[in-house]
């Protein structure tokens, strides 16, 4: 383990975590989310001089529509790149999330709910990192900071620690590994950065928490853990959800976009007191997020497909999904695992104007779930074969250049027709995919296909 003194001489001024310097309250995030979504024709409006014109309408206290960058960092509306500087508000959409806090009572139980899931899947590297400084951090701040404090105190019976301490060896880690290390060295009372007044000028990642939850107790000098909600929070939702593996699946833009966007139901409230009853509930065993379809479980991702609402996500997120290396790769030797990101396979039946890729003049049926035509997505290079593909290739294979959009006909056809038929349907659907292929760098004959298949 790395001492104090080597972590404080590899410190730079920007290596805290960053997030905006604009407002960070979610409320009024919300309303200028509201806003948005009322935008008529979002594709040729002026959007700069619409929200000027009509953010007094719910009182939104600036009318700088630079704001709308806040309610995307809150994941209320789609950012595509994430990391990239400036936004075309005009491409972006309104997310399922805001369509289900709209839903319900404003400051009601069930806003505060979503409202504490939102916070607490905030990310660092997050969406508001233009520049980059945290490029490789991958850490989701409120449950990083809980584990500290949470770890001190069963530790070293430390129940409090200096704000200084806080920005210089916890919000400057980069990973779920360095826990531990950041409790030893505040134990040991190491030394305070010399960019720590740096690292408070540039980050908001405090004033975040403490405008929308009440997790923490925080001054000018310390934070420690509200009493109130420590054992709430440990028993309802730290032993409940298994973060340490999550935080892996979260490396593609497209998995945080998907993670953040769709509400996944932690049903934890951070900001009204918990009740006796709710204090008492305890769920030890840990519980799968469910965003990630896991394994061979293909109804349960066309399901998820189906249920995305085309109207809550920007195509374009899928751009750059092949490049990173899939989570499971590095966990073959203990079973084959791999996940799929539902987010995509909608992102390639949008491309394909809901239409069967086999055949366009398929017919099927209309989604009562999107009102659309029903289209299933296929990986045509099956996701079983992830690791053989991503050592051969370094090509994450669930990305949109290897889904295809088939009516359900067809989709029956490739997994359970005779040999004939799934030679013609995947000869078909490569000399599609091959130009797609090529661009990505994944040199795949149709041989090596129908290899895989067993045709």
């Amino acid at each position: 383990m790395r001492t104090a003194t080597d972590k404080l001489k590899q410190l730079k001024s920007n290596s805290v975590w960053v997030f905006t310097k604009q407002e960070t309250d979610f409320d009024e995030s919300y309303k200028s989310a509201l806003l948005f979504s009322e935008i008529p024709n979002k594709a040729n409006v002026n959007i700069e001089t619409y929200f000027s014109d009509n953010h007094s309408r719910y009182g939104i206290q600036t009318d700088r529509h630079r704001i709308l960058v806040i309610p995307q960092f809150f994941g209320l509306i789609t950012k595509t790149p994430f990391y990239a500087k400036g936004a075309f508000y005009n491409a972006e959409n309104p997310t399922a999330v805001f369509d289900y806090i709209k839903s319900v009572a404003p400051q009601s139980k069930e806003y505060n709910i979503i409202k504490t899931e939102q916070v607490l899947k905030l990310k660092i590297h997050a969406i508001i990192d233009t520049a980059n400084n945290n490029e490789n951090y991958n850490i989701l701040p409120v449950i990083f900071i809980y584990k500290v404090l949470r770890g001190l105190r069963e530790r070293y019976g430390i129940q409090q620690i200096t704000i200084d301490q806080l920005y210089t060896y916890v919000m400057t880690c980069t990973n779920y590994s360095e826990v531990d290390e950041a409790i030893e060295f505040i134990h040991s009372n190491a030394p305070i950065s010399e960019y720590v007044s740096d690292f408070k000028s540039r980050s908001r990642v405090l004033t975040c928490i403490k405008k929308n939850t009440n997790l923490f107790n925080i001054d000018s000098q310390n934070i420690s853990i509200n009493p109130k909600f420590d054992d709430y929070f440990y028993n309802n939702f730290i032993l409940k959800y298994d973060f340490e593996e999550l935080h892996e699946q979260l490396l593609r833009d497209v998995d945080y976009s998907y993670f953040l966007y769709n509400v996944q139901g932690f049903n934890i409230n951070l900001i009204d007191e918990p009740t006796a009853e709710e204090l008492a509930v305890v769920t030890p065993k840990p519980t799968p997020i469910s965003s990630f379809i896991e394994d061979e479980d293909e109804t349960t991702y066309i399901e998820k497909v189906d249920s995305i609402n085309e109207t809550n996500i920007n195509e374009d997120a899928g751009e750059g999904a092949y490049k990173i290396e899939p989570v499971a790769v590095s966990r073959f030797d203990v079973g084959r695992r791999f996940r799929t990101n539902p987010l995509l396979g909608k992102i390639a039946i949008k491309k394909a104007y809901y239409s069967c890729e086999k055949n366009y003049n398929h017919e099927t049926f209309i989604s009562k779930k999107t009102k659309q035509k029903y289209m299933e997505a296929h990986h045509l290079i099956p996701v079983c074969f992830q690791k053989e593909m991503w050592d051969k290739y370094q090509v994450n294979i669930d990305c949109v250049e290897n889904l295809v959009s088939l009516c359900p006909t067809c989709h029956k056809a490739i997994h359970y027709g005779t040999k004939e038929v799934q030679y013609q349907m995947i000869k078909d659907l490569y000399n599609r995919c091959a130009p797609k292929y090529k661009a990505i760098g994944l040199d795949i004959s149709l041989d090596d296909i129908l290899k895989l298949y067993k045709v």
